[in-house]
């Protein structure tokens, strides 16, 4: 076991978190699930602060890359760039005194063969790095990777994309979901929160979830805006059968049950699986839980509703997920497509005759969203698409789109803190 003093531990960790990235093409969570949280004694803080910093460096990379350069004008190892790219960070975030920044960029450029040849290098750089950012000569702006900032310009327009890079900015928002909707005013006023114009609540900064009244006591349950619409689009759901495929972590499967619907989740991942009976446990909920791959499942029952949260490239998550874009989510299109569309054709063999097919993805890419759902009418003339009415869900008009379906963007109610990018659609039986 790496043993490290306290003050190295969060930032060894982002260079692990870099270096898992950029080199291993592993997303933020698989790095802290599968290998750093074994080799030392990591405490909740430590982890919320290592990826914070690692997500400010993934949202500024073409920034912070450039004002390393001013220094180093030839290539680099990854190793030692990933080391500077951490003192700019830490410069920017301001934390922490500049001595104690340089420092530490030293130290851990000792514990890795590849840079402790090199630490005095590092040392030079790294002072003259945190000298310019205080003397404010190198701005930083949020900024798209360019692969994914390309395939959205295809998209969105260039002001709706600065709009979503500046959301990039902005410390993501927490928003619950209260357990019993009569309680809200409640829990607004206990939890000094704003109540959104969806009757979700959004809470103030730097809220440790754990310590809040009403969390471990199960009177409601962390969901993001976007992702807590589309249940509330199927109404009075009183009683009705539903299946809910990629149920966990549980978000949307906790509303089903609150709203009084008799609910049958469906995972193929046994990890993510637990994290939702934990969630269950701790709401005081009950639902029929089945691990299974969706190709696997097998039943003689239909249903009422079958809510379809597809895997996705999580596109619409960038804030949440800044590491996302630097992952190229592109080239997993072709995977995640086959199995948004397989999902779909197998929904229907599930479902009662009068029932209703909800379909979502937090995904700002059309293929899949509005294509998918294109190309299941198309495929399948018996079904329609039934139109979202925004009026009556107390929606802006203009998160409806021209077919009916919710399509939902980061940088939406963005002078409320914006929200995830999503979209959304009903699919009904032609009576």
């Amino acid at each position: 076991m790496l043993k490290l003093s306290d003050s190295l531990k969060t930032r060894y960790l982002c260079l692990q978190i870099l270096f898992g990235v950029f080199k291993k093409k592993q997303t933020i969570s698989q790095i802290l699930e599968n290998q750093f949280l074994g080799q030392t004694s990591y405490q909740e803080g430590d982890l919320a602060r290592a990826e914070r910093v690692s997500n400010f460096i993934f949202g500024h990379l073409t920034g912070i890359d450039e004002c390393i350069n001013l220094y180093l004008k030839k290539n680099i190892k990854l190793e030692v760039r990933n080391i500077f790219r951490l003192v700019v960070a830490e410069a920017f975030i301001d934390e922490s005194p500049d001595y104690a920044i340089v420092n530490s960029a030293v130290q851990l450029s000792k514990i890795n063969p590849v840079t402790k040849y090199v630490s005095g290098l590092i040392n030079a750089v790294s002072r003259k790095i945190v000298q310019n950012v205080r003397n404010q000569n190198h701005p930083l702006k949020p900024t798209l990777n360019g692969t994914l900032r390309t395939y959205l310009s295809q998209i969105y327009s260039d002001s709706v994309i600065g709009r979503m890079e500046e959301i990039m900015s902005m410390r993501e928002p927490i928003d619950i979901t209260v357990k019993y909707k009569d309680e809200t005013n409640f829990w607004k006023e206990s939890l000094n929160a704003f109540e959104l114009p969806t009757g979700a609540l959004r809470l103030g900064r730097n809220k440790k979830l754990s310590t809040l009244y009403g969390f471990n006591e199960g009177k409601w349950w962390v969901q993001g805006i976007s992702s807590s619409i589309p249940v509330k689009l199927l109404g009075n759901i009183a009683g009705l059968e539903v299946l809910d495929l990629f149920s966990a972590p549980g978000g949307k499967a906790m509303q089903l049950i609150s709203a009084g619907a008799k609910v049958t989740c469906l995972d193929g991942s046994l990890k993510r699986l637990e994290v939702l009976k934990e969630n269950l446990a701790r709401m005081n909920m009950k639902a029929n839980v089945i691990w299974s791959d969706i190709h696997e499942f097998k039943t003689n029952k239909k249903y009422n509703i079958i809510l379809i949260d597809a895997p996705c490239s999580s596109s619409g998550t960038l804030r949440k997920n800044m590491d996302m874009p630097h992952l190229f989510p592109v080239k997993r299109m072709a995977d995640l497509l086959k199995i948004q569309s397989e999902s779909l054709k197998l929904a229907k063999s599930w479902i009662q005759k009068d029932g209703i097919i909800l379909y979502c993805t937090c995904s700002l890419f059309p293929a899949e969203g509005e294509e998918q759902i294109s190309q299941f009418l198309k495929m399948n003339p018996g079904w329609i698409q039934k139109v979202i009415c925004a009026k009556s869900l107390n929606l802006e008009s203009k998160w409806v789109d021209k077919k009916g379906g919710l399509r939902l963007r980061p940088d939406y109610l963005f002078e409320l803190g914006g929200m995830d990018g999503f979209y959304a659609a009903i699919l009904v039986k032609k009576n």
